[in-house]
């Protein structure tokens, strides 16, 4: 078997004192470390570390660097992080700098994990405990299923034993990552334990025909919390049934307790060694809630004077002097909890096998209400619940059920509902659906997660779409499934259809006979019966019959009108009503149906209003504008050019009035030319005429815009040139000045192409007289065509 360790009086402390606990959550981590922790129970450059959930991973070696350490893997489920230190590091005080900080909930050491089994020379029959436990009438009932797996986190197995041979799935090396390890004595005898193969020689296992999955998390003749919860997790997200954890520590870990619930959240049974000291120190993960814990017992169905006790144990099982494989292709007797605890998992693998939906907890039930009562009487602390006894939990074991009980003649009114009594395996995914004659699904009543092993479930006689199904024989199917097994029951049911019927119509419609022929109204019938379908106008008066007492099966149909009276003109535009009435099968009435039809032949209209006759583009103006419509319509806007050319679209929307602007681009946000533009509105209505109206021109302006250098800098030797850019052409005016004294005027309003422009000062002022050295102004002001205005000043130094 194999030791943990962690700090959960730290954790509880942290819990109940919250922020303000930093300091004493640190304070007992030393005082754990110094009295009840020998300082090589624990690798001396790690820790295992909480953050806060809402931590990403630079801040979390942000805080890390700190004291040094680096964050080595991280666990996303849980938020737990394996962080080093260097060599000489002082742990302790790395814990109470970390316990410190307001984003760290706890840390832990990276506790050792070692093996305790005893060895012993061969001196009982091979495989006494066999019998002992009820094997071969357990084998009678099950020898296990190769849809289980029982996870073996241990050292290395053998994978090519001749007694596992066919029966490894998924190994996994948690301490590297990867598939590769050494294999090693004890996790083969584990693994013969469980599932040695019945093949004519050797051993033979609790359950011959299950899988394994090796899962090594030793490094030499060692292993920590760390691998043992990414073993735990590995197994889970590889679907095992059972674990087993010959391996332990006397120390409680937060992390191997957050993972073994969650393994068990996952409906996976988790069993562990008591441990090997023969006293009542508790073991984890054994004495995990989670866990069942396993002791020890001897041929002569006594405690094993090595085995641990106390209120973790659950159950005991033979440990002492079992025979089963190991590495090397060999065998050999092997002693300890270490053995009990495989025992163990065989048999809940069994269980499993008959019963691939029972609920750990289920699991755990039947091998303790079946377990013979040893010590005193129920449970005690030296063998909990009992010796686990293999025939006696396989036989308890109920095989998986799922049916369903309906009435035989459901007859429907519309008001009533046929219930349906399921009994169900347990915990599974359900689902309850309802069946034609031609096996089509017509409703699905139910498609959920159950756990229970009861559930009724009503039917209202309608199908998916919402309506009533037709009579008939139909068949209720319910199916339970899980990761290891599927069942289904089906039961049949004869329908007899008795509510009223009716017709499915629905909407208000618009028409223009200008536009389109005639205007199709769908309407569903849910039981054969006479329909008659009537134009009315407002006033009530009928325009025209469509239909007068036709038969008509179930079905879906429509009802076509051209927009013409019964004398064939062509009715006026106004609101009409399409009134559709039946009689069914049994010459009662149905309720009669209205849907109002809208006669339009007047095609919408509107007025565009521009906000302004010129539009001066800058990156604070828009060219705005708004529409007031006549009527409701879908309504798209462009902008077009003099030449009609459509150069954006603004809008697309169903309204009546909008508020829309352009901003002088097009639609590859490209700046149009300056010129006449205008709005172009295409409105439809619903009955579907259309228009299009446009606005006034309006002129698209720019200002125009100088570019230049912010400073420039001119010696009294040299005269430069400074350059200057103008987006478009227009009047220009350049001054030299010093505050707001005009030094001298270069130019004044000369025409300038847009392009690259230059000037030049010599130094002087407008009187010719040599400026002294300082800081000048220059600036360049520009009018263009349409008196828009822009102006550029920057500085010249003078040196």
């Amino acid at each position: 078997m194999r030791y943990l360790w962690s700090l959960g009086l730290m954790v509880l402390c942290l819990s109940c004192m919250g922020t303000a606990a930093s300091a004493d959550g640190a304070n007992t981590y030393t005082n754990l470390l110094k009295t009840n922790i020998e300082s090589n129970a624990f690798h001396d450059q790690e820790l295992i570390v909480k953050f806060s959930l809402s931590l990403s991973k630079t801040q979390r070696d942000a805080i890390l660097k700190q004291v040094n350490a680096t964050e080595e893997a991280h666990l996303e489920d849980g938020d737990f992080s394996f962080i080093k230190v260097p060599k000489g590091t002082d742990l302790t005080k790395t814990a109470q700098s970390l316990l410190a900080q307001k984003k760290i909930l706890w840390a832990e050491p990276n506790f050792k994990v070692k093996s305790t089994y005893i060895p012993q020379e061969p001196d009982y029959s091979k495989q006494w405990y066999l019998n002992k436990i009820q094997m071969p009438k357990a084998w009678d009932i099950t020898k296990g299923s190769p849809q289980i797996k029982v996870a073996v986190i241990d050292d290395g197995v053998q994978q090519d034993h001749p007694e596992l041979k066919g029966k490894i799935i998924s190994p996994y090396n948690a301490v590297t990552g990867n598939a590769q390890y050494t294999p090693h004595e004890h996790a083969t005898h584990v693994a013969g334990i469980i599932a040695g193969s019945f093949n004519r020689s050797g051993i033979a296992g609790i359950a011959p025909n299950v899988k394994i999955m090796p899962i090594n998390v030793f490094a030499g003749d060692e292993a920590s919390d760390y691998a043992v919860a990414l073993g735990i997790k590995y197994a889970v997200d590889h679907h095992a049934d059972v674990i087993n954890m010959s391996l332990g520590s006397p120390n409680y870990s937060v992390l191997l307790d957050y993972y073994a619930n969650y393994a068990k959240s996952k409906g996976v049974i988790l069993i562990a060694a008591a441990g090997n000291d023969g006293t009542f120190t508790k073991t984890y993960p054994a004495a995990l809630d989670s866990v069942v814990g396993v002791g020890a017992t001897n041929s002569a169905d006594h405690i094993a004077f090595y085995s641990n006790k106390g209120s973790f144990v659950d159950l005991t099982a033979p440990g002492s002097n079992i025979y089963s494989s190991i590495n090397g292709s060999s065998y050999a007797y092997l002693t300890g909890t270490s053995m009990a605890s495989p025992v163990v998992s065989g048999v809940a693998a069994l269980i499993r096998s008959k019963n691939p939906f029972l609920a750990p907890d289920q699991v755990e039930s039947i091998m303790e209400h079946s377990a013979v009562d040893l010590g005193k009487k129920g449970r005690d602390d030296y063998y909990g619940y009992g010796r686990i006894d293999a025939y006696k939990a396989v036989s308890n074991t109920p095989s998986p059920t799922a049916n369903i009980t309906a009435p035989k003649t459901f007859t429907m009114t519309g008001k009533n509902k046929a219930a349906f009594a399921l009994k169900l395996p347990g915990h599974a995914n359900v689902t309850v659906a309802i069946q034609n004659a031609s096996g089509q699904t017509v409703r699905e009543m139910l498609k959920k997660t159950i756990t229970g092993t009861k559930q009724t479930v009503d039917w209202d006689g309608k199908a998916t779409n919402g309506k009533f199904v037709p009579t008939g024989t139909y068949k209720a199917v319910v199916k339970a499934s899980n990761s290891r097994a599927s069942l289904a029951k089906t039961t049949m049911i004869q329908v007899v259809n008795h509510t009223y019927a009716d017709i499915l119509v629905k909407g208000d419609y618009s028409f223009s006979p200008k536009i389109g022929k005639s205007i199709k109204i769908p309407y569903e019938l849910t039981q054969k019966a006479k329909v008659t379908a009537v134009i009315k106008d407002n006033a009530g008066r009928v325009v025209k019959n469509i239909i007068t007492g036709k038969s008509l099966p179930t079905g879906k149909y429509s009802i076509q009108w051209d927009g013409k009276s019964e004398k064939g003109q062509i009715v006026k535009d106004s609101t009409y009503s399409l009134e559709m009435s039946l009689l069914d099968v049994h010459n009662k009435k149905g309720k009669t149906k209205k849907v109002s039809i809208k006669i339009d032949t007047v095609p919408p209209s509107g007025r565009i209003n521009v906000a302004s006759d010129v539009y001066e583009k800058d990156p604070k103006n828009q060219a705005a504008a708004s529409l007031e419509g006549t009527e409701t319509a879908n309504v798209s806007v462009f902008v077009i050019d003099e030449k009609e050319n459509i150069v954006k679209q603004l809008l697309n929307k169903q309204t009546k009035n909008a508020n829309f602007s352009w901003n002088g681009m097009n639609a590859k946000k490209q700046f149009l030319p300056e010129g006449r533009y205008r709005y172009l509105v295409q409105l439809k209505d619903a009955a579907g005429n259309s228009s299009i109206i446009k606005s006034k021109f309006f002129m698209l302006q720019r200002l125009p815009i100088i570019q230049s250098a912010k400073d420039v800098t001119l010696t009294t030797q040299d005269i430069e040139p400074i350059t200057y850019t103008l987006s478009k052409a227009g009047n220009v005016t350049i001054d030299i000045i010093q505050g707001e004294t005009l030094i001298k005027s270069i130019q004044t309003n000369l025409v300038e192409n847009p392009g690259n422009q230059s000037f030049l000062w010599d130094g002087t002022d407008n009187s010719n007289n040599l400026m002294d050295i300082g800081d000048y102004q220059f600036k360049i002001s520009i009018v263009d065509k349409y008196g828009l205005t822009q102006d550029f000043t920057g500085t010249i130094h003078i040196k």
